[in-house]
């Protein structure tokens, strides 16, 4: 027969604890829901803050089994973590990895973040091909070039290989070369080295140094080089 819980205290991270955590990434201090057993033991559970506070809200009856306890607990913690999933959704689309990354950092368990990404995948809440094709053309609108915007997809976790019709559905030379010359339409064109200087401007902006030397050697071809 398990183990017998007889109370339970709740303690919850501090005001200066949780100020601490200044990056959205930076990991959030945790509660932890203390067991004390009949045994004279004590077992403790390291939760996310919002997990123990819906715990003390719903606190089951006492005396508990240890396991009927760490079960409940369980179920608050997958519960939650599909709400924070659905409420960051709500603000704005996420990629799988962005929501991994924060659900990390929010402390919650494994088990609970993978059920609650794959549920919210399951019922197309979540898609990475769609947060995918808006990122793309919304980051083109920007004046970005394929390479940056490979590598802001990559550092968010998506697989650009499963993206649905990439590369050639969003990007092509001409494209790329019409969205360098507007870059380059807007930017003063400079009186020292202005062919190194343009194209080092337009590859940071993620497009390839064929694209980038083309636009350049257009813009100064006809532009005045200014003072």
């Amino acid at each position: 027969m398990d183990v017998l819980v007889e109370a339970v205290d709740i303690e919850h991270p501090t005001k200066a604890e949780r100020a601490r955590v200044t990056s959205p990434l930076g990991r959030k201090p945790a509660s932890r829901i203390i067991a004390h057993c009949e045994d004279g033991a004590d077992r403790t559970m390291i939760v996310p803050m919002r997990v123990a506070r819906a715990v003390e809200r719903d606190l089951p009856d006492l005396p508990i089994e240890y396991e009927c306890l760490q079960s409940a607990v369980f179920s608050k913690e997958d519960a939650c973590c599909y709400a924070v999933v659905i409420e960051m959704l709500s603000r704005r689309d996420h990629a799988r990895g962005e929501l991994d990354r924060k659900l990390v950092a929010a402390g919650y368990a494994r088990r609970s973040i993978d059920a609650a990404i794959e549920r919210a995948q399951e019922s197309r809440y979540q898609d990475d091909a769609r947060f995918a094709a808006y990122f793309i053309e919304e980051r083109k609108r920007r004046g970005w070039g394929r390479r940056k915007v490979e590598a802001e997809l990559r550092a968010r976790g998506v697989d650009i290989e499963s993206v649905p019709g990439y590369p050639d559905r969003y990007f092509d030379d001409a494209d790329d070369l019409d969205r360098a010359r507007s870059l380059l339409s807007r930017k003063p064109v400079p009186s020292v080295r202005p062919f190194d200087k343009l194209v080092r401007h337009l590859m940071a902006k993620g497009f390839s140094y064929s694209v980038a030397s083309t636009a350049a050697r257009e813009c100064i071809d006809g532009a005045d080089i200014e003072d």
